[in-house]
């Protein structure tokens, strides 16, 4: 029996691409990292996230150091977030249907809180946030373990490659979302259990496992 929806934050709930455009551009003039047009983060859609790491000039040990300078300035602009469209009914929805309703992200809890308080979408059951672009699958173990569910009885949503890849370790089911980070084609190619373009698609998946 399905008990728990586990969502990715940004890109899957909010809409924060332009707040990490902002973020960037302010990075990249601070650590001469390269500069992108419009076209060409449309185009760094389709890779994957090491491989646009790789355009942009960062190397993985300057991560760490990066990561700690983005939060804070993400945080200047969280509140112009907002939800995709019908993000809100669906959770609303789900609330509704009695799912326990969990996020994990890379972002932080502080972040995640202002945004849901600002939406009137407080009625997440758990939040668990990790720092580490590659590890989510021990995230996602580990939100689980704090639900007491087993990963058969939930369902995880996400936008990015790293998403699919995460859940297939676990192994948790994952419908991909296609309004997010990742192009369409990158998460086809990862073959996740779903492949959505609405929200309304989630419910009705939800609604027949």
């Amino acid at each position: 029996m399905l008990k728990a929806v586990i969502f990715d934050f940004d890109g899957t709930l909010a809409d924060t691409r332009q707040i990490l455009f902002k973020v960037y551009d302010r990075l990249s003039k601070k650590h001469d990292l390269k500069r992108f047009s419009s076209d060409e983060l449309e185009e760094m859609r389709t890779l994957p996230i090491r491989e646009r790491f790789k355009k942009a000039g960062i190397s993985f040990l300057k991560l760490p150091g990066l990561f700690r300078e983005v939060i804070p300035i993400y945080s200047e602009y969280i509140e112009s977030a907002e939800p995709f469209p019908c993000i809100k009914e669906l959770i609303h929805h789900l609330k509704k249907q009695g799912f326990v309703l969990s996020i994990i992200s890379s972002n932080t809890v502080r972040n995640i809180n202002s945004f849901l308080a600002a939406h009137d979408l407080e009625i997440f059951d758990h939040i668990r946030c990790t720092s580490s672009l590659f590890g989510k699958h021990h995230t996602i173990k580990q939100a689980l373990n704090d639900l007491g569910i087993k990963s058969d009885q939930a369902v995880y949503v996400g936008d990015e490659l790293r998403d699919v890849m995460a859940c297939k370790k676990v192994p948790i089911r994952i419908i991909a979302v296609m309004w997010g980070y990742d192009h369409f084609s990158l998460l086809q190619e990862a073959n996740p259990d779903y492949l959505v373009n609405t929200p309304e698609e989630i419910k009705r998946i939800l609604s027949a496992i």
